[in-house]
């Protein structure tokens, strides 16, 4: 399993542990870097190299943790294959 941690800016009530997600993936530099985001515009991935590309978009949340020096939630994701 590959997990990636996600931003969120709002705490949303569905976010929970064992949630299910769906991510979309989006490019910059002309696709040699991809980003990932919790569908609907929820919370956003670093970005990573386009060999590094998640094969599948949905993944189970694993773990929500507030940190309250940058007023922000982080997501942690893991996604099978």
């Amino acid at each position: 399993m590959r997990e990636i941690e996600f931003k969120m800016e709002i705490e949303y009530p569905q976010i929970v542990k064992g949630a299910k997600v769906r991510v979309e993936e989006g490019y910059l530099k002309g696709g040699l870097v991809v980003y990932y985001t919790i569908v609907p515009a929820i919370a956003m991935s670093g970005n990573f190299k386009r060999q590094e590309a998640l094969h599948d978009l949905n993944g189970t949340v694993t773990d929500v943790r507030e940190d309250t020096s940058s007023n922000a939630f982080y997501v942690t994701v893991g996604f099978e294959g």
